[in-house]
């Protein structure tokens, strides 16, 4: 049986079924901050922004050209690849103190490059549990990609332009906004449950059910005397 509601029914139906929907909004709520406070690690991410600058031949000045700066631009996207390598993780990892030393794998996962469109930008960023590590294995990240590109590409055009530093609050979880999302998902549930026990409920209870459900007319209707009247 197919049934259109009307705005009022529409109405009627959430103040009918508002506490089913209170509910399951605030146990979503609830859930979303046991998770995001309770269960999920913090991660912190530490990046180093580095600028490719084309290198100039030995003994000339440089004087930048329009052409050097698209050159520049298109080896950003070849040492953004070199960044993800296995040969630069590999030459980090070598690096590093011993007591921090984790498996290749998981450093390529902590590693992430971001490229600055129509610049000579490179954002070496890593991830971790703990801050002052994150900081550190982008510092080594950074440190051993510039030394495979020299080895590489046979010429230094790598400059740091900001330095690796130890972030003071997490990338994630973010509590708050999770949270939101279990409130506004939480509602959908709750009226998509409300609506559908409202169709399969085939129980009459007002005279305009009679006319939808059995397509009948309303000859007469009881008075409900159980209200005391004043």
């Amino acid at each position: 049986m197919e049934e259109e509601f009307e705005l009022r029914d529409i109405w009627e139906v959430i103040i009918k079924r508002w506490i089913l929907v209170v509910l399951i909004s605030l146990g979503a709520v609830i859930a979303s901050a046991i998770v995001s406070f309770y269960v999920l690690t913090p991660q912190y991410e530490a990046s180093t922004t580095l600028m490719v600058l084309h290198a100039p031949e030995a003994g000339q000045e440089y004087y930048p050209r329009s052409s050097d700066i698209q050159l520049s631009r298109q080896l950003v996207k070849t040492y953004g690849e070199i960044v993800k390598s296995r040969r630069v993780a590999e030459a980090a990892l070598a690096m590093a103190d011993q007591d921090k030393r984790i498996s290749l794998g998981a450093l390529q996962g902590k590693i992430k490059v971001g490229l600055v469109k129509d610049t000579e930008l490179i954002h070496i960023t890593v991830a971790d549990e703990e801050p002052l590590i994150a900081a550190y294995w982008a510092t080594l990240v950074t440190r051993a990609f510039m030394e495979e590109v020299v080895k590489i590409m046979r010429v230094e055009n790598v400059n740091i332009l900001d330095k690796a530093v130890s972030p003071s609050s997490p990338v994630s979880p973010r509590p708050l906004l999770n949270m939101a999302v279990a409130f506004v998902l939480g509602v959908m549930v709750a009226l998509g449950l409300a609506f559908l026990l409202e169709y399969l409920d085939n129980t009459i209870k007002l005279p305009k059910d009679v006319i939808n459900t059995m397509q009948l007319p309303v000859l007469a209707a009881i008075p409900d005397f159980s209200r005391k009247v004043k």
